[in-house]
């Protein structure tokens, strides 16, 4: 319940556009929402990345999978 708290308040600081803005930046103008989804999306990017290795990581752990590595290349 603690994490649902936690995730319901991030959301609702992040999509409270009309309290969190100040003067001059018109939150209302209609462009406003996505001028702020392409700001945000590299950081949307991110988490889901962070999200998806976390999730491979316990995949593999629960079934008990070696991760292959991979070579880099030395150029």
């Amino acid at each position: 319940m603690m994490k649902f708290n936690s995730l319901l308040c991030m959301i609702m600081l992040l999509v409270s556009f009309t309290v969190r803005a100040h003067g001059g930046h018109d939150h209302q103008a209609p462009e406003a929402t996505l001028i702020h989804l392409l700001w945000i999306i590299p950081g949307i990017i991110a988490l889901a990345v962070v999200a998806g290795r976390i999730y491979l990581n316990s995949l593999s752990k629960a079934y008990n999978i070696n991760q292959a590595k991979t070579k880099k290349y030395q150029g």
